[in-house]
């Protein structure tokens, strides 16, 4: 049983509303568009939900098209509404609405009152096919869902709420919500609390058969507040099926978008916890077989390197993925065969064409870190001068007047940072033959290289550079359509409401290209957003990724396997993903060394212990929020007393310092965390903001992205070692005081460390780095700066030479650094914070890692290892951890 709705004049149909003759779009239009048209699809917003600003099908522009095109009816105010037909008692509606416009699909129901009573009343109701029926109504502020016997279930959204609201009051329409019994009585049996339970339903919409005032107006209506209708999966005996949402073409077979097998009802939600994800994508990984079947394709004349085996094999998929053609193995767009032979279907969607759909365009690769894949695109851009060429010559005759877009040969390269442009430009100087124009566009004098843009094979910039541009009118870099462009880094874009993702998308190219080692970081919609970048129709709408991929993954175990599937499928076709194991890298030799603490540094390290726990119990107004922060600190400061020892003061934890807080927390998060810059409004890892946050003085809660700190030294040049504040506090009048420009944090940390003291740690340290000192090159890693100027301390005093990366080296000294230690033979170690060393480092001269402490995050101090052993790599990398036996670090 469903709520009827009565009549009511506030919805009114008029008997000289003109209407329009349903026309039919012939010939191509249908083959054009008929990927992007699957019947009644749903528009879900950044977090999986209905609603939002997204576009499916290019809706908005139809709509507009419709607005602007259409003629306009303003009825009279003397109208007079339309006789409903003489039909006795309750067949009259139900003989007028057999019209079911489509189904909004999953909108979620916030479950109230007592979940046993909702549990019994479930069981104790065979529904339909699983299907229960909830009346509907409004209350005073949401609209409410009831039992057949009108006790109350739970509350729509209040988002569809407000979208239905005013279909309630309007006599020839009609509402029916429909749930899943088994779903429902899943969610609230495993739900814990009140929140937990929130369920999803189906709301079909129906309407009389001819009137098309009213179809148009419900349509009108939903799609003005972002909802779309698709095909239901439950419709009532004898109505028929009309999507107002859905165009009709002449020459497309509208049936054949059938997804009713490919959406199933309601189901309660299957939690995926981060190690089974990362698990089902490993296994997913290791089936891929793309890498199998490729041919050795040698580079180009101008590159001088010789490619290896993976590199050339890599370079034949890029080329297959440009220029085709693609094996058919690997094309979505499949033939059909029998009756069906002169149609296409796409393998994911199940969409029909008759249109031979073009795949090519770029693609996504995804080698794991180490393996080249910067000389891989280097390879595919010499490879593809003449493509190139071809590509710009239809336009080399019109006009500046004539042409919408200018193009370009080059190849725009965009990476996160102004290191990554150095490591590229390095790169560039060892494989190429110096034949290539390379324009690096980057820094605050890049306005006078506009004009030359064009000219380049290749521009390296960063996406800081790209969004500052992009925010401002002028947009020199989206005013060129590009042969080609590379995202470095790419996952950096996975998050689809940043400007980063809105500036990277808007750019014209002919091709389009993702670089990662992590295509899939925290989540599956990680890669999606790779794949609208690239524009692999359909999925260039991230909503059709999230039908296909996302939202059956978390449905059931049933759904999640075709979610696998479909996941398999796009990464087979649109992305080449190879293990170092290709390699044949030498493995790295591990080693733990556990060591005691003297006599001194043990009792300070038991007084430290017993004055901590006694100052946390005793302190007033404790809650558990604050006592478990207390306990936070209690073992950062015993993690740190391990690596300083007697150096460190024995009250030190009574002036906490806020550097070693900010440091441990850092790396605690790890390379995923983020936080917004405060100056460009983009997000940051907070590794990226190590240096941001050690620049700025404590008292200052600002955060600076490396290219805004940059951009205020070089408006700071020649101030030498003179104190620095805060550039945004400078701007508003604000004194807060900073640390010298260029200057270590250790050089004025106002005695952190005592002067004399003993550190086991670092003695053990010095002792296995005289070893070998001359034969190896070493990387010294630790997550404290305070640590690094305690080791400076011991190798200064044993005249050992030393380099040093924090984050506090401006990008330009730390270039130097790296450049003299991996080409200076007299530079044979290099200490540096662990967070650092995380990200965009190239370090295989180094065959020697020592890790001071171990971290609570490993991804972290695995990523600062890794910048050793990959590609190049000849030897067995050592790694050494020191850690002290019956301390914190062996609980940690």
């Amino acid at each position: 049983m469903m709520l009827r709705m009565l009549p009511s004049p506030a919805f009114t149909l008029y008997s000289d509303t003109p209407v329009l003759t349903d026309r039919s779009w012939d010939g191509w239009w249908g083959d054009l568009l008929c990927p992007e048209l699957p019947s009644g699809d749903p528009l879900l917003d950044d977090n999986g939900n209905k609603g939002s600003d997204a576009t499916f099908a290019n809706i908005e522009d139809i709509e507009l098209w419709a607005e602007q095109s259409l003629p306009v009816y303003d009825p009279p105010s003397d109208t007079v509404p339309l006789p409903l037909p003489a039909l006795p008692g309750d067949q009259r509606l139900d003989a007028v609405l057999q019209q079911c416009y489509g189904m909004i699909y999953r909108a979620s129901v916030k479950v109230v009152g007592n979940m046993a009573d909702v549990d019994m009343k479930l069981k104790t109701t065979n529904g339909s096919n699983d299907c229960y029926a909830f009346n509907i109504c409004k209350s005073l502020t949401q609209i409410v869902l009831k039992f057949q016997d009108n006790v109350e279930f739970g509350y729509l959204n209040t988002h569809i709420s407000k979208v239905l609201e005013p279909l309630l009051t309007k006599p020839l329409v009609q509402l029916e919500v429909l749930g899943s019994q088994s779903a429902i009585l899943e969610v609230i049996g495993r739900a814990t609390k009140a929140a937990d339970a929130i369920v999803r339903v189906n709301i079909n919409i129906y309407g009389p058969q001819d009137v098309a005032d009213v179809r148009k107006e419900v349509a009108r209506h939903l799609s003005d507040q972002k909802i779309y209708l698709q095909r239901p999966d439950s419709p009532k005996l004898g109505s028929v099926y009309d999507n107002p949402h859905v165009l009709k073409f002449s020459d497309i077979d509208i049936s054949s978008f059938d997804f009713k097998a490919k959406v199933a009802p309601p189901r309660a939600e299957v939690s995926t916890d981060p190690k089974k994800l990362q698990k089902i994508v490993d296994n997913v990984y290791a089936s891929l077989t793309r890498g199998s079947k490729l041919n050795r394709m040698e580079g180009d004349s101008r590159v001088e390197t010789k490619l290896l085996p993976h590199q050339q094999e890599a370079l034949d998929f890029m080329v297959q993925r440009e220029v085709g053609p693609i094996p058919l193995e690997f094309c979505l767009w499949k033939p059909m065969e029998g009756d069906n032979k002169d149609w296409y279907i796409h393998a994911v969607t199940g969409a029909k064409s008759r249109l031979h759909h073009v795949e090519t365009g770029g693609g996504i690769l995804a080698d794991e870190m180490g393996m080249g894949k910067t000389l891989s695109i280097l390879a595919l851009i010499t490879k593809t001068f003449d493509s190139a060429d071809k590509w710009v010559a239809p336009l080399d005759i019109l006009s500046d007047n004539q042409r919408e877009q200018r193009r370009s040969r080059a190849t725009l390269v965009i990476v996160p940072s102004a290191v990554l442009i150095n490591e590229w430009l390095n790169e560039i100087d060892i494989h190429l033959n110096g034949s290539l124009k390379i324009l690096k566009y980057h820094g605050a004098r890049r306005k006078e290289l506009e004009p030359t843009l064009e000219k380049a094979d290749i521009v390296l910039t960063t996406y800081h550079t790209l969004v500052v541009d992009y925010d401002k009118r002028l947009k020199p870099l989206h005013r060129i359509e590009w042969f080609r462009v590379v995202l470095d880094e790419a996952h950096i874009i996975r998050r689809h409401a940043t400007t980063f993702n809105r500036a990277t998308s808007e750019l014209k190219a002919g091709n389009r290209w993702c670089l990662t080692g992590t295509p899939i970081q925290n989540k599956l919609e990680d890669f999606g957003a790779l794949i609208a970048f690239i524009r692999a129709s359909p999925f260039h709408n991230l909503a059709m990724f999230r039908r296909f991929v996302t939202t059956p993954f978390d449905e059931s175990e049933e759904r999640r396997a075709v979610a696998t599937r479909n996941l398999t499928l796009l990464l087979e076709s649109l992305c080449l993903r190879r293990g170092r194991d290709l390699l044949h890298l030498p493995d790295p030799k591990e080693r733990v060394i556990l060591l005691d603490f003297s006599k001194a540094e043990r009792d300070l390290y038991k007084d430290t212990v017993d004055k901590m726990d006694r100052a946390l119990r005793h302190k007033p107004g404790e809650t558990r929020s604050t006592r478990m922060f207390g306990l936070f600190q209690i073992q950062l400061q015993l993690r740190i007393l391990c690596n300083h020892g007697t150096y460190q003061h024995p009250l030190s934890w009574k002036r906490q310092s806020l550097l070693d807080e900010r440091e441990a927390q850092l790396c605690q998060v790890g390379i995923d965390r983020e936080v917004v810059c405060s100056v460009c409004c983009q997000p940051i890892s907070l590794l990226n903001a190590n240096r941001a946050y050690q620049r700025v003085g404590g008292n200052c809660a600002h955060v600076l992205c490396s290219d805004c700190l940059e951009e205020s030294e070089e408006l700071n040049e020649g101030v030498g070692d003179e104190v620095m504040s805060c550039p945004l506090c400078a701007l508003s009048g604000a004194h807060v005081p900073g640390s010298r420009l260029g200057a270590r944090t250790g050089d004025h940390d106002d005695g952190y460390l005592r002067p004399e003291g003993h550190s086991s740690k670092i003695e053990a340290l010095v002792s296995d780095i005289k070893e070998d000192l001359w034969k190896s090159k070493s990387i010294v890693f630790s997550c404290w700066t305070h640590t690094l100027n305690l080791i400076e301390r011991y190798f200064e005093k044993e005249s050992i030479p030393y380099l040093r990366v924090d984050g506090d080296c401006p990008t330009v000294r730390r270039q130097k650094v790296l450049d003299d230690f991996s080409n200076k033979p007299e530079n044979p170690i290099l200490i540096m914070t662990t967070g650092t060393g995380a990200f965009g480092l190239n370090l295989t001269s180094a065959n020697r890692v020592f890790i001071i402490e171990p971290q609570w995050n490993p991804s972290v101090e695995n990523q600062a290892i890794s910048r050793a052993i990959r590609m190049k790599q000849k030897e067995h990398v050592l790694v050494t951890r020191y850690m002290i036996r019956g301390t914190v670090e062996q609980v940690s």
